[in-house]
């Protein structure tokens, strides 16, 4: 869901996943929502997927940052 303010990054399926990108990115100076406030999937009352929200202007930044950070982790999977 995107709004004015926020804008999705990423949708990931677990939270554990959510939380590893959400504190990456905060590691970069990038301020995504904390994950109890963002936007998030239900399926029968189970979570199915989390959203990683970051404020609209961040976008670009926070694309580009995920861009490297896919790279990195398709590298270690390939080693």
């Amino acid at each position: 869901m995107n709004t004015p303010a926020f804008s999705v990054a990423r949708t990931t399926r677990t939270a554990i996943e959510a939380d590893l990108l959400i504190s990456a990115l905060r590691s970069e100076g990038l301020h995504p929502l904390d994950l109890q406030t963002a936007g998030h999937i239900s399926l029968g009352g189970a979570d199915v997927s989390y959203h990683i929200q970051v404020p609209t202007g961040e976008l670009p930044q926070v694309a580009e940052f995920l861009k490297a950070y896919d790279e990195s982790a398709a590298n270690v999977s390939q080693q």
